[in-house]
């Protein structure tokens, strides 16, 4: 029993362990790379330890002695995060000597900074204790602050302050709703009990608990209407660092929100509604908005607030099908940010500019162009790609569960979304008046075009063979509805 313990406990150890070899000894950029990519493999070899022993485990989930719990859901987070990380730390390897040179002293701390926000990511999602999985979340906010002011400039400084400043107080709401549920309950709240618990308490103090989780989760995640921080955060940040928030740490806030909201919604109906309302909001307003931005990266903000208004509408819903598009969409958004983000720092990288009328590209097909588009088309949620069956299968639940009028704001605001990003990169890379060649210039990487094509071609491949990924899907689905009960 406890050298399984010690083996599952390797995906969140090592991370953290490797951030502090790699502070003391302060090497070069190479070998804290290389670092770096050995911590996350040997995170990957624990999380599938713990995915095969789940598939030999009646209940499907592993509790060791009440304090860990990790399910299906547990082991696709863990995943997400250290595929996203593994490929953050290989983009940066190329982008951080040419873009943030003057930084070159500091690179160990980068480095040590996303290991340490991927360990406790990973902390959280194995602990079974929900204040505990609180100051885990806590920890990873405020590691990735030192990544998003990198640059140490003044906007990046501005929009450190503004995310460390609303996400760390609009968190402590959710810290607020587990005080609060303990109380009602009186005894501790975990991931394994909070569904008998919410059901023994009064409608009252369960709405108030659910209300809490909603501003704190909501906030963390960069939903409406607690989103203020996300698109300047994601603009400053280096682009690896936008991956890396878009793909790993705002999730963790739909980690809360499935382990607590999730289970409120199932019991309330007014939840339910809540969340669908003010989700329909954020995904008709972020594509809106996006349509005003002259700033590349803000406008893929704005269309990620639209996305992961998706995944929160459907986490609320009190059936099957919903819950395992909300998890569907949650790994095609990642890879979709993957796809636009990495293509657009390599547009920075040889533009110098996230300006969209600075961006001039010559008239060209190249592996960013085709990166890009794929991105685009599938926050549109265009088939082949792989948001298009999520997408379905989200509108689906919604019109099941008697939201049709959600359903129709969500099919056109992808059609949005994806319209303001198709527009964009027409005029990026087929403005005639440009002759910047992306495609042969000496500086561009080939580590960085690989990054953006694999995330591009992932959204391709699990669209034509959903099967692929169904298992951990359907696990992770399964896992969110079983501690509903």
């Amino acid at each position: 029993m406890y050298s399984e313990v010690f083996l599952s406990s390797l995906s969140f150890i090592v991370p953290i362990l490797m951030a502090f070899i790699i502070f003391i000894f302060r090497s070069s950029l190479i070998i804290n790379t290389v670092l770096s990519i050995f911590g996350i493999f040997i995170a990957f070899l624990s999380t599938f330890f713990s995915l095969d022993k789940i598939n030999h485990s009646d209940l499907k989930f592993l509790q060791p002695e009440q304090w860990v719990y990790i399910d299906g859901f547990s082991i696709l987070m863990q995943l997400m995060v250290e595929f996203v990380s593994l490929f953050v730390i290989i983009y940066s390897l190329k982008e951080l000597p040419k873009l943030y040179s003057h930084r070159k002293n500091k690179f160990y701390l980068y480095f040590c900074s996303i290991m340490l926000s991927t360990g406790f990511m990973n902390l959280a999602f194995s602990l079974n204790n929900l204040f505990f999985m609180y100051i885990a979340l806590e920890l990873s906010s405020i590691i990735s602050v030192y990544l998003i002011t990198f640059n140490l400039n003044r906007e990046s400084l501005k929009a450190g302050f503004k995310y460390l400043l609303i996400v760390n107080v609009g968190i402590l709401f959710s810290l607020l709703g587990i005080v609060l549920l303990c109380y009602a309950s009186g005894s501790e709240i975990s991931i394994s009990n909070i569904g008998q618990h919410v059901g023994n308490i009064s409608k009252n103090i369960a709405f108030t608990c659910a209300v809490l989780f909603i501003i704190g989760f909501f906030t963390k995640a960069g939903l409406f209407p607690f989103h203020i921080w996300l698109p300047e955060t994601y603009a400053e940040s280096p682009s690896a660092i936008t991956v890396f928030l878009a793909g790993a740490v705002t999730k963790i806030g739909f980690y809360g929100l499935a382990r607590t909201v999730t289970v409120f919604a199932f019991n309330l109906e007014e939840i339910k509604i809540l969340v669908i309302i003010l989700s329909s909001i954020g995904i008709l307003l972020g594509a809106i908005l996006a349509f005003n931005q002259k700033d590349i990266k803000k406008l893929i903000a704005y269309c990620s607030i639209s996305e992961m208004g998706f995944i929160a509408s459907a986490l609320a819903l009190n059936n099957y099908a919903g819950i395992y598009g909300g998890v569907f969409h949650l790994l095609n958004h990642t890879l979709m940010k993957g796809a636009l983000f990495f293509s657009v720092g390599i547009l920075i990288y040889i533009c110098g500019s996230r300006l969209i009328d600075e961006i001039k590209i010559r008239h060209k097909i190249s592996t960013i162009t085709v990166s890009f588009f794929i991105g685009a088309l599938a926050v549109g949620g265009m088939p082949p790609f792989s948001s298009f069956l999520s997408s379905v299968t989200i509108i689906l639940a919604l019109a099941e569960e008697k939201f049709l009028w959600s359903a129709v704001v969500l099919a056109f605001s992808g059609f949005i979304s994806a319209l303001a990003l198709i527009r964009t990169a027409i005029f990026v890379f087929w403005n005639k008046t440009e002759t910047r060649d992306i495609e042969n210039n000496d500086s561009l990487s080939f580590i960085m075009k690989l990054c953006s094509l694999l995330f591009a071609i992932l959204l391709l491949i699990i669209g034509i063979y959903p099967e692929l990924f169904n298992f951990l899907i359907d696990n992770a689905a399964k896992g969110i509805i079983n501690m509903t009960h």
